[in-house]
């Protein structure tokens, strides 16, 4: 039984991992510029109903970047929602900068990212490969920027809770927002419409979102630079 338990557990913290996961707001879309070093909290997630009221699910995250290049940034995150529930969940990745923007011509990045899970309660360790690529745009004498993106999250396991086959391995996340440029502070406002391949019966609680498929989530960001 406790081998069965730790098993159902550890397909629903899997599944879990995913919508926290790939619910988390971008973490960064422009790259910085060279030397430049920043942290970041989010908050948000997919809207649901609660208590007659539409409201986002209240996932919390951190993360660090740092520009090695202008056109490259690495950075590191946790999840501490996941962490409450007793799974160590982190992501580390960088922000490629392919083009700059010019005018209405978008710039265009890509973020090849590894997302780390280890299940305290289930002793295991998961892998989830990330890619995404973001356009986005200049704007204001403060360089403020609004981008539109698609983030692709891989499902690497063949089964899920009670040896069930899983048969879908792509989560794609299609997100689009602004960001606010001050001169040490940077607030992000970001709208997501995360796995809309998948039926709401295949997520963990009904959230909102269009049709029978995937869910709606908003977040909030703010960013401290050194």
């Amino acid at each position: 039984m406790r081998k069965y338990f730790r098993s159902v557990h550890f397909s629903f913290v899997v599944l879990l991992a995913i919508l926290f996961g790939s619910c988390a707001p971008a973490r960064y879309v422009r790259p910085l510029a060279k030397g430049k070093t920043v942290a970041t909290a989010t908050f948000g997630g997919p809207l649901i109903k609660y208590s007659g009221m539409t409201i986002p699910v209240p996932l919390l995250g951190v993360a660090a970047a740092h520009g090695y290049k202008d056109d490259l940034t690495g950075f590191a995150g946790l999840h501490a929602t996941s962490l409450f529930f007793g799974v160590l969940q982190i992501d580390a990745g960088v922000v490629k900068g392919l083009r700059k923007p010019d005018r209405w011509i978008p710039g265009i990045s890509v973020s090849p990212v590894a997302n780390l899970m280890l299940d305290k309660w289930a002793g295991k360790f998961s892998f989830f490969p990330q890619a995404d690529v973001n356009a986005y745009w200049n704007y204001g004498k403060q360089n403020h920027y609004c981008y539109i993106g698609l983030s692709n999250w891989f499902d690497l396991h063949t089964t899920r809770a009670e040896g069930e086959p899983q048969t879908k391995h792509w989560l794609p996340v299609i997100q689009a927002g602004n960001v606010y440029v001050r001169k040490k502070m940077e607030y992000t406002l970001e709208l997501k419409y995360i796995a809309p391949n998948y039926s709401s019966r295949d997520l963990v609680v009904p959230y909102i979102a269009p049709g029978q498929n995937g869910a709606i989530g908003l977040y909030i960001g703010v960013t401290r630079k050194f």
